[in-house]
């Protein structure tokens, strides 16, 4: 090989994958199937342009990163799924062996971020993630400590390697909005309504198929604002802030004879009164709440301004730090993971993972009028007739190819003819409306 020649070989790749819009026009979701039938319908998917991230995200490099990777001879792309970041190499022969090592040498506390923007604005409509927050926080993204993800419900199985978190822990008095994926005791469950409680009637039974949920929403920076809810009636708040080893860092009060509607949180010293006070650095915290006296509610934060800002869902950072793992980016050795083996057989390129969810509402049938007797008998078993209007028992997916409501092998209701929801009390609704071209039932 001429030694002049300038190579190229993938670092890593990070593909988003949307259910929305990979679901199957029977209903299938992506996450049901298995990797070999998974890539198949990606590929058809890519080739024909009918999923293609850069129509839902624009996803760039953020400044300190661009000149990391100019530094070091790296070379950030874009997918169809994501993207890619490729780095110039010296290829090696090492125990029959291709291997490929970085052309420069790489410290290893360089880390690479890029912010994540929504390109629809109906990305939420659509999109199983919180509608707000009680704190300003987004996303956030990293290799950094993950493990690998068993598709064990699958055949045949399969490893995956989400940088999404898993789902946190139920806790009671905390807000939970419908469609909210949460741990109970090592069963993951999603909020049928919005709640602040273990009822089991408001919550079903899913599959952990590790999505983005809100234990990914934790990126915020140094100084925010928190706000109640006007019928929590906070009237003495106490916060505190632990570092990862559960220190204590900073403590802040507030106590009003009136309701607090919004406390700030000043985290960028420990003593905001105090010029010569210890700034307190960026990194990974657990924030206590605690409300008029009562037990503690938990979040995981991680404060950092540099790379926090309200204009973006989210930040992917990837670290050269993780070291001995399969979300590592070189080996033991400081060669890539891709490699040719003995056998001839390419080895590839770690593959990062963000799985987002489609969104699940109460599908709410209207007519002028009201429905027939014929119509509420044939879907009384799982439509409720109230108000002049029929509305699923359950939540039902919303999908982009359009999948109508099947009742066994006999009944198909008209699905939602747009992405438009509407949140109602406990519940989120999409509205379907029956006319002679759209009738609910065909007699």
């Amino acid at each position: 090989m001429d030694s002049s020649t300038v190579i190229y070989k993938r670092l890593f790749e990070v593909q988003i994958l949307h259910d929305y819009y990979l679901t199957d026009a029977k209903g299938v979701s992506f996450f049901s199937i298995n990797k070999i039938d998974q890539e198949g319908i990606l590929s058809v998917k890519t080739e024909k342009g009918t999923y293609n991230i850069k129509d839902l995200f624009n996803i760039e490099p953020v400044d300190e990163t661009k000149k990391i990777l100019n530094n070091y001879k790296l070379v950030f792309a874009k997918t169809s799924l994501g993207f890619i970041v490729g780095i110039e190499v010296k290829v090696e022969l090492v125990l029959n062996e291709i291997r490929y090592k970085p052309s420069l040498t790489i410290d290893k506390n360089l880390k690479l971020a890029f912010k994540i923007q929504t390109q629809i604005p109906f990305f939420r409509s659509v999109t199983n993630i919180s509608f707000g927050s009680f704190k300003p926080a987004i996303h956030y993204f990293t290799n950094k400590g993950k493990e690998v993800f068993n598709e064990t419900d699958v055949v045949p199985n399969y490893e995956s390697l989400s940088l999404a978190n898993k789902a946190m822990t139920h806790q009671n008095g905390l807000a939970y909005e419908m469609g909210a994926y949460v741990d109970f005791a090592g069963t993951i469950k999603e909020a049928k309504i919005f709640t602040d409680g273990n009822v089991a009637a408001d919550w079903q039974d899913v599959s952990d198929k590790r999505f983005v949920t809100d234990a990914d929403k934790l990126l915020l920076p140094a100084v925010f604002s928190y706000a109640f809810k006007p019928t929590q009636n906070v009237t003495d708040v106490v916060i505190e802030l632990e570092d990862k080893e559960g220190q204590l860092v900073k403590t802040i009060s507030k106590s009003s004879t009136n309701a607090i509607s919004t406390v700030l949180l000043d985290f960028y010293k420990v003593d905001a009164n105090d010029q010569d006070s210890a700034i307190i650095p960026s990194g990974l915290y657990t924030l206590k709440m605690m409300l008029n006296g009562g037990a503690a509610i938990t979040y995981p934060i991680y404060l950092n301004d540099e790379l926090y800002s309200k204009d973006n869902f989210g930040v992917i950072e990837i670290t050269f730090d993780e070291e001995d793992s399969p979300f590592s980016l070189l080996d033991a050795q400081g060669f890539l993971k891709t490699r040719i083996n003995a056998a001839n057989e390419k080895i590839p390129h770690p593959i990062f993972e963000i799985r987002l969810k489609n969104r699940s509402t109460y599908w709410r049938y209207n007519v002028s009028g009201d429905f027939s007797a014929a119509e509420v008998a044939a879907t009384t078993s799982f439509l409720t007739h109230t108000d002049t209007k029929l509305i699923s028992d359950i939540p039902k997916s919303l999908t982009n190819a359009l999948v109508p409501f099947i009742n066994g092998s006999t009944l198909m209701l008209p699905h939602p003819k747009s992405s438009d929801i509407k949140i109602e009390n406990d519940r989120i609704f999409s509205e379907i409306y029956i006319s002679q071209s759209n009738r609910l039932l065909n007699s």
